[in-house]
């Protein structure tokens, strides 16, 4: 019998498994991105769009809003939201929201979303990571995280194969629903 890691565990394994992978920083950063839509579609959503280059980075259909995500991946314990990521991620109808979404490679590996409404005050401004854990949407990013951390350990040994290409047509081709409900949502009013 297989047993099933802890969440610390998880994330540990996860940032092992990725750092494995010997990436430069803007490589990692755009499969991380593709990871991140894989991730979305593994909770039901609907994704619309995973974009290399642009603003934003990912469309998907969630809890009956499209969600306009910007996506970040960093080692570093800083980070800085510009003018375009902001932009890029501003609801532009009343039936869509936008977050920034971090992945802070650890370890352990975690998922940080913060909605526009929040996000808007670090414009420019040179922030800790821990600051933007305090202003985050705490149950979606919690259940980001726990999505991808299954999928990166599940998929340990083949983690190479993951390029952005695959992983961007993979999340598009099998997130095609809204899930409908807010289950991935719930409690985001944070």
């Amino acid at each position: 019998m297989v047993r099933r890691l802890s969440t610390v565990d998880a994330a540990y394994e996860a940032a092992k498994g990725l750092d494995e992978l010997g990436l430069n920083p803007s490589e990692f950063g755009y499969r991380m991105q593709a990871m991140l839509a894989e991730t979305l579609a593994v909770m039901g959503g609907g994704i619309d769009a995973v974009e290399r280059v642009g603003h934003p980075d990912i469309l998907v259909r969630m809890g009956g809003k499209t969600l306009r995500i910007q996506s970040k991946a960093t080692g570093q314990r800083r980070f800085t939201l510009s003018k375009e990521d902001l932009d890029g991620i501003r609801p532009r109808t009343g039936d869509e929201e936008g977050y920034l979404a971090i992945l802070d490679r650890g370890p352990p590996v975690a998922w940080t979303c913060v909605r526009y409404a929040k996000a808007q005050s670090i414009l420019n401004r040179n922030v800790p990571l821990a600051m933007l854990k305090t202003m985050d949407d705490a149950y979606f990013s919690s259940q980001c995280t726990a999505a991808f951390l299954d999928l990166v350990n599940a998929n340990r040994s083949s983690l190479e194969a993951f390029t952005f290409a695959l992983l961007s047509k993979r999340a598009i081709a099998s997130g095609h629903g809204d899930i409908g409900g807010d289950d991935h949502l719930r409690g985001s009013g944070n």
